[in-house]
């Protein structure tokens, strides 16, 4: 690993007691959201159409809809119901997803999740990294985890596309104070960096695989009322940047 990989910790430690301060004082002044109201599961598209996708969506607090009023205007939601306009055929959407998870409990949701829950998946969305940021996970760790799980999936579903989708700029949040906002973004783009690296590195065996980096979110529209998640218009950008990557590595995988 490279020096720049531990550069968030070791600027967190220089400024341990003000970062520390600002931690616990945002975490009490925070808005505390709900995830999204109604079921992780649902069917976007036209009842008729000749063509049925289903996708699986694993994440976070974002893929759960946390800052969105109901679970179809999450990440999940929002993609398939893209993906089903552009596509003109219908799609099976399923979230696996919990506010507050770090990357490594993907894998026992995995593991408990029927196979008659999906028997089939087509696309699947990875949506993590906040929470690995906040707690300073290694890059070395992130990236492990991240291997072991996209190991898990293909083995689980060898045809299926999967996106995994870029940290969140925590550099931007509007709840977080300065420097803690800055020395979040350092690290959540170090992990985010050492994914891209391990998707291009796996790109000759694994062709379906796709880091997709983060859409800028600058609009305030785009953020929820606690300046924390992604609202519904946030929400539908992040899902429109994931479809157009799809859409681009579909043709390239069939051409």
């Amino acid at each position: 690993m490279a020096l720049r990989d531990y550069a968030p910790e070791l600027l967190a430690a220089a400024l341990f007691p003000l970062l520390w301060w600002q931690g616990r004082r945002t975490r009490r002044i925070t808005l505390r959201l709900p995830i999204a109201a109604g079921q992780p599961f649902g069917l976007a598209g036209p009842h008729d159409a000749n063509r049925t996708l289903r996708v699986l969506g694993i994440g976070e607090s974002p893929m759960a809809g946390v800052g969105v009023a109901h679970y179809e205007d999450s990440l999940c939601g929002r993609f398939a119901a893209l993906l089903a306009q552009q596509q003109n055929c219908q799609v099976h959407w399923q979230v696996l997803a919990e506010n507050g998870a770090r990357l490594e409990a993907a894998s026992s949701w995995l593991q408990q999740l029927p196979a008659s829950h999906t028997d089939a998946v087509d696309i699947i969305l990875l949506s993590f990294g906040v929470n690995d940021t906040t707690a300073l996970t290694p890059v070395a760790a992130y990236r492990r985890q991240m291997a072991a799980l996209l190991q898990q999936l293909q083995a689980r579903w060898p045809a299926a596309q999967i996106l995994i989708s870029g940290v969140p700029k925590l550099a931007e949040f509007p709840a977080l104070p300065a420097p803690l906002r800055q020395v979040l973004g350092y690290k959540a783009a170090s992990l985010d960096r050492v994914v891209a690296e391990l998707v291009a590195c796996s790109l000759q065996t694994s062709p379906q695989l796709c880091h997709v980096a983060m859409p800028v979110m600058r609009d305030k529209r785009c953020m929820a009322i606690d300046g924390y998640h992604p609202s519904a218009v946030g929400a539908a950008l992040w899902a429109e940047q994931l479809l157009t990557m799809y859409v681009g590595k579909h043709k390239n995988l069939c051409s």
